[in-house]
């Protein structure tokens, strides 16, 4: 068998759909995948000592990669999602009940030596507590309780500079507040454990740290209503995301002195509160050129729907704007690409286009910035059809176009679970360079 993508892929797009798999006889008809399908594996154990097992199985894009779990017991009352990636790490999380509200954080290390695998290092448990201002104004006193981590507000960054080779940080992003004072100045709250890529299971210790965010007098407002959309990692910053308040906050913190500083997203497209939850749709902010670029995607439509089929007689935008690289904290966006629907349907068929779906969920290439990688939902009665569609933004072309979901027969399929979950509630895919650090020539060998 020759592994998909063995060939050339730099990168990767990996599902945010988690593929629970059980043992034999014990997973409703579909099992945990063999090593010859899916040789990266690996098994480790969560903080209260249940064993579990992972596979990743790699795919080239527009494929798409996936992660399988084998976690023995069941999932119910347990979940798990992937966080975070850079360079060769990935951030992966469970979430479970064991009296209270478990939260266990491992960092999945890909390498090449002596060959090709990947291996599980557990974080240690977080027992530092969130305070929370009181829930009611007459209220006086903050609220204390179990520090909880939410979606998109931890980050991962793994050193490069000199002295930290070997380190990674894990980060949340616990709260934005105002600082006292007169000046309308504010800080961040960053709940963050630093260990080493080549520690055993525990190492490392979470910290508590206040720090000032480096912003302009007049993007006070901007952080007010601050909440966090998306995280990435950019030229070894971890990148917090806000769509809706428009703008980005870098962590640096392999620095001398870690600090914060606030960057507006361009402002061709303000959103309306009701879009607040579903701006991921039409909305990224993506990593590319070998990782010297930022890039900004945003899929505008005419008829001000947030989603679902165009409305007869309407279009869409699509425009991008990049962010280059560089030391200094004053960076600025330059535009890129401003496309419309009418341009691509002069390009491609409506077979291949349909007229009245929107691609969402943008995805750029890693490698190729003028390629980005769309979701294409076009809507059936029980389970929508959807496809991975690949354009290229200087010829607006399509490249390829990929099935992620057929239909309904994919009920009846072993990703019965996932199409049930994603069909009408689909997910950004997390990019990662994993295949970078694997010698994938070796790792094709293995799967002979």
């Amino acid at each position: 068998m020759v592994l998909p993508g063995s060939a050339a892929a730099g990168w990767m797009m990996l599902d945010r759909f988690i593929y629970h798999r059980g043992e034999d006889g014990d997973c409703s008809g579909w099992c945990f995948p063999d090593e010859s399908v899916a040789p990266l594996r690996a098994t480790s154990s969560t903080s209260v000592g249940e064993p579990f097992d992972v596979a990743i199985l790699h795919a080239e894009p527009p494929a798409v990669s996936r992660l399988y779990l084998r976690w023995p017991g069941g999932t119910n009352r347990r979940g798990a999602e992937l966080a975070a990636a850079h360079r060769d790490l990935l951030l992966f999380r469970f979430v479970y009940f064991d009296l209270h509200v478990m939260f266990d954080n491992f960092v999945c290390v890909a390498s090449s030596d002596p060959v090709p695998h990947i291996e599980f290092k557990r974080l240690p448990l977080c027992t530092i507590p969130m305070v929370l201002p009181p829930f009611f104004k007459e209220d006086t006193e903050a609220i204390t309780t179990r520090r909880y981590f939410m979606p998109n507000t931890l980050g991962l960054v793994r050193g490069s500079s000199p002295g930290h080779e070997d380190e990674f940080v894990v980060a949340q992003l616990a709260s934005i507040t105002k600082i006292p004072g007169p000046d309308d100045m504010m800080e961040a709250e960053v709940c963050m454990i630093r260990s080493r890529v080549s520690a055993m299971d525990d190492d490392g210790t979470w910290e508590l740290h206040k720090i000032p965010i480096q912003h302009k007098e007049h993007q006070y407002w901007r952080l007010v209503d601050w909440s966090t959309s998306a995280v990435t990692t950019f030229n070894n910053r971890i990148c917090w995301i806000s769509y809706y308040t428009g703008g980005i906050l870098f962590y640096d913190v392999f620095a001398e002195t870690p600090t914060i500083s606030y960057l507006g997203l361009p402002t061709h497209h303000r959103p309306g509160y009701r879009e607040r939850g579903f701006l991921e749709v039409n909305r990224s902010i993506c990593v590319t050129g070998g990782g010297d670029l930022l890039k900004y995607t945003s899929v505008v439509r005419t008829d001000r729907q947030l989603c679902g089929p165009l409305e007869p007689r309407q279009g869409y935008k699509i425009i991008t704007d990049v962010l280059k690289a560089t030391e200094s904290v004053d960076m600025e966006w330059d535009r890129d690409t401003f496309v419309t629907a009418y341009e691509f349907w002069r390009h491609n068929t409506s077979e291949c286009l349909p007229r009245d779906a929107v691609p969402e969920y943008p995805l750029v290439s890693m490698d190729d910035p003028s390629i980005i990688h769309f979701l294409l939902s076009e809507e059936r009665e029980k389970i929508n059809k959807v496809s991975v569609v690949t354009m290229d933004m200087v010829t607006n072309k399509m490249i390829s176009v990929v099935p992620y979901i057929k239909g309904e027969e994919d009920l009846d399929g072993e990703d019965a679970d996932m199409v049930k979950e994603k069909s009408h509630l689909l997910k950004s895919f997390l990019t990662s360079e994993f295949p970078k650090f694997l010698n994938l020539t070796s790792l094709r060998i293995l799967c002979n």
